[in-house]
């Protein structure tokens, strides 16, 4: 499936307006799902290339996820993120090479889980722990950053 330049461009003007970076994570974690689901999908037909480009697709998210964390200030938070990242990379990784599903549907209710968390988290911008998660890495195209706080 491809998309047009107007779908790329109302995405692009979807994350510029998004108020809160908490809802670009939970964006992030709908993009993971939505490319897990679409490589699952692109397996039953046997069709290996769509499936490696979905595949790297949700990979590239979770890695832009796994960037934002600050390892130094998370403490146990981040870590536990960091190592499910890493986890979720390998199991990709593992579904690409093999093209074997089983991978993927063992971490897509985890990602679903960690989705949901994010989706229904309550933040406080001047809690020490959202601050501590909250590293802004460098703005990229339309002035976009992926953070915990808005």
């Amino acid at each position: 499936m491809t998309y047009g330049p107007g779908a790329a461009a109302y995405t692009q003007t979807q994350v510029a307006t998004t108020a809160s970076q908490q809802k670009l994570i939970v964006m992030a974690y709908d993009g993971i799902l939505r490319f897990l689901n679409q490589a699952l999908d692109h397996m039953e037909r046997n069709e290996v290339e769509a499936k490696h480009e979905r595949l790297t697709k949700a990979r590239a998210l979770i890695q832009e996820l796994a960037s934002t964390l600050n390892m130094e200030e998370g403490g146990e938070i981040a870590r536990n993120l960091w190592n499910l990242y890493v986890f979720f990379m390998q199991k990709i990784t593992e579904a690409n090479l093999t093209n074997d599903p089983e991978p993927v549907r063992g971490i897509l209710p985890a990602i679903r889980e960690l989705r949901d968390a994010w989706a229904e988290l309550k933040i406080d911008e001047a809690d020490e722990t959202v601050k501590a998660l909250d590293r802004r890495v460098p703005q990229g195209e339309g002035g976009v950053r992926l953070s915990v706080t808005g």
